[in-house]
């Protein structure tokens, strides 16, 4: 099975929705972020890179597939591959390697009354992994994570619990749609007001 496509350093594709998604949480502080982050927040400019972790799992796979949006870091030598050291998802906190791929991550967003969606558009993969998780029937999971690209073992922000939705797409470009599940399908009250179970409503 082969590999994400392999790209040699250039420019980051994901780089600009990364900084808008970092002032939106520095902005919302809704959970703590490290104080290199926030100085990236507040800084006009910065050499900082904020970089996206994707694992994407499904029994099908003979791996967890890890990908990467910064291609800074050489992983492998032959064939020549880029990407990301994380111990990020790593069962041995040991670092793995997240290849580079382009793609373009739009993170889970906030709205009121509707399950958080977040879709990644991905570069073409191998055509047995694009055939995984366009055709099963049992959908792939994923998390989302943010990292700076000079602490990668240092999860700023994450998104856990994601479940492939829909993918669309042809051999040049696929859009992943995940979600969370929808608690607003859940019934509620979980159970029925009878007469057995609160006899006090029904005097």
């Amino acid at each position: 099975m082969a590999g994400p496509v392999r790209r040699p350093p250039g420019h980051h594709p994901a780089r600009h929705r990364l900084d808008r998604h970092l002032h939106r949480v520095g902005d919302a502080m809704s959970k703590p972020i490290s104080l290199n982050a926030l100085r990236q927040v507040d800084a006009p400019a910065s050499d900082q890179v904020a970089v996206f972790l994707v694992i994407i799992e499904h029994d099908a796979l003979e791996r967890p597939l890890r990908l990467s949006s910064d291609n800074t870091s050489r992983i492998t030598i032959e064939p020549l591959t880029y990407g990301t050291w994380s111990t990020y998802g790593s069962e041995d906190s040991l670092p793995e390697p997240f290849y580079y791929i382009g793609m373009e991550v739009i993170p889970p967003d906030d709205e009121e009354d509707a399950e958080p969606t977040s879709t990644i558009v991905i570069d073409v993969l191998d055509a047995d992994i694009v055939g995984v998780l366009t055709s099963t029937t049992v959908p792939a999971a994923a998390r989302i994570a943010i990292v700076m690209a000079d602490t990668p073992n240092l999860v700023e922000i994450e998104t856990v619990g994601l479940q492939l939705k829909n993918a669309s797409g042809d051999w040049g470009q696929i859009a992943l749609k995940l979600s969370m599940e929808d608690l607003y399908d859940e019934p509620f009250p979980a159970m029925r007001m009878t007469k057995e179970r609160f006899p006090g409503l029904h005097r």
